[in-house]
């Protein structure tokens, strides 16, 4: 007795294009990192937000505490006052004698003096004007904000805390939105990579315009 000859099926093989994929682990990270310091020396007075949480552009993080600056500006204050008095007692002198010289009643070096003094007055007050808006600048300074929205870090400096400008770290913001997802590939696997592009056996997107997917750990 003789079997059939058993059934088969044929196929005809062609190459094709197929997609692979590979997988890489990556961690995420802010897309900005802003370190947030003191730009005055003081005495950190009070802390207004919960470390971790999220904060807004502008939201008050700090308060370093303002009274010796207070104090400052209203020395500045009274300087200026002093100094615009002087200008104006200066400016009423120069403008009395300057008709004076002109009709040859006082000699020209006093009217002079007088205009110099003047002049010198009116440097004396814009001085003042500038010590008063950088004492005012610094106040400013011991209320500090959030410089961008995201997410805050710890506070490594307790209320109470001598802090020193440009120099105390206060916090850290990440801003969150867009976030990043920094990945690296081995190198042995980069090299695979590239010795299968050569060959041919591997294409490469135009222009690196991969598709990428994340998944978290919870899958």
């Amino acid at each position: 007795f003789q079997m059939p000859p058993a059934q088969v099926t044929t196929i005809t093989v062609k190459p094709a294009t197929i997609p692979i994929s590979y997988e890489y682990v990556g961690q995420t990270t802010g897309s900005k990192e802003v370190e947030v310091r003191a730009r005055v020396t003081g005495i950190l007075e009070q802390k207004l937000f919960q470390e971790g949480a999220p904060v807004k552009q502008g939201q008050r993080l700090f308060v370093i505490d303002p009274k010796p600056l207070q104090a400052q500006a209203a020395q500045a204050q009274a300087e200026l006052v002093r100094t615009q008095a002087q200008k104006a007692q200066a400016d009423r002198e120069a403008a009395r004698l300057k008709p004076l010289a002109e009709r040859k009643a006082i000699g020209q070096k006093e009217a002079d003096d007088a205009q110099s003094n003047a002049e010198l007055a009116a440097a004396a007050v814009r001085s003042a004007e500038a010590k008063l808006r950088e004492v005012d600048l610094n106040l400013g300074y011991t209320n500090v904000v959030a410089p961008i929205t995201g997410l805050s870090s710890r506070a490594p400096k307790s209320e109470g805390s001598l802090v020193t400008a440009n120099d105390t770290l206060l916090t850290t913001i990440w801003q969150v939105h867009p976030i990043w997802v920094p990945f690296s590939i081995p190198e042995n696997e980069q090299l695979g990579l590239q010795k299968e592009v050569a060959a041919g056996r591997l294409t490469l997107p135009k222009d690196n315009a991969f598709d990428v997917t994340i998944r978290l750990t919870d899958g």
